[in-house]
């Protein structure tokens, strides 16, 4: 049995920053062999470009992509969702190597589905929380008594190896050129 004729190259053309932005939600899940099988879902992440996009190296190239992950109308960031919640430390098996898939759905695509980012050999989720301490000033020595957290914020870390067509347009915040 022959396999099937090999697909002719559709080019395409993006308008490098022709997106004012890029919504998307984004979904993580595990897939590694040593620890727990994490899935996180963000559900509101507004992808950026974060560093050089590389078309001359000698080594692999890499898309490097950042998303500020925004809350929902409820205050939430998003999901991570542990596959045992009876277990309890210590417990060697709990270590943690990871590695999984990353997809997302953009926010302007109507068929509502995620699509795989291909391999991805970093997804970090950077948390950034900000604090406002107050100090008593009734002794001689001001003194913290209270801190609060003021502010939440986090971002989303990203690097890509394959350098197809959609996942161009997410480090350019392309549009479909002419």
């Amino acid at each position: 049995m022959q396999g099937a004729a090999p697909r002719a190259p559709t080019p395409g053309t993006i308008n490098v920053f022709g997106a004012d932005q890029i919504l998307a939600k984004v979904k993580f899940a595990g897939g590694n062999a040593i620890g727990p099988q994490i899935e996180m879902e963000l559900t509101n992440v507004m992808f950026r470009p974060g560093n050089p996009i590389g078309l001359i190296q000698d080594e692999w190239g890499q898309l490097h992509l950042t998303g500020e992950v925004l809350a929902d109308e409820t205050g939430i960031f998003g999901t991570i969702t542990h596959p045992d919640t009876t277990l309890v430390s210590p417990l060697v098996d709990m270590y943690y190597l990871g590695k999984g898939i990353v997809s997302i759905q953009l926010a302007s695509d109507t068929g509502g589905t995620y699509r795989d980012l291909g391999n991805a050999p970093t997804f970090e989720f950077v948390p950034n929380v900000t604090t406002l301490p107050h100090y008593s000033s009734r002794h001689g020595v001001r003194i913290k008594d209270l801190e609060i957290i003021h502010e939440k914020a986090a971002s989303l870390n990203l690097v890509l190896d394959e350098f197809t067509y959609d996942n161009l347009m997410l480090v350019f915040l392309g549009t479909v050129g002419p």
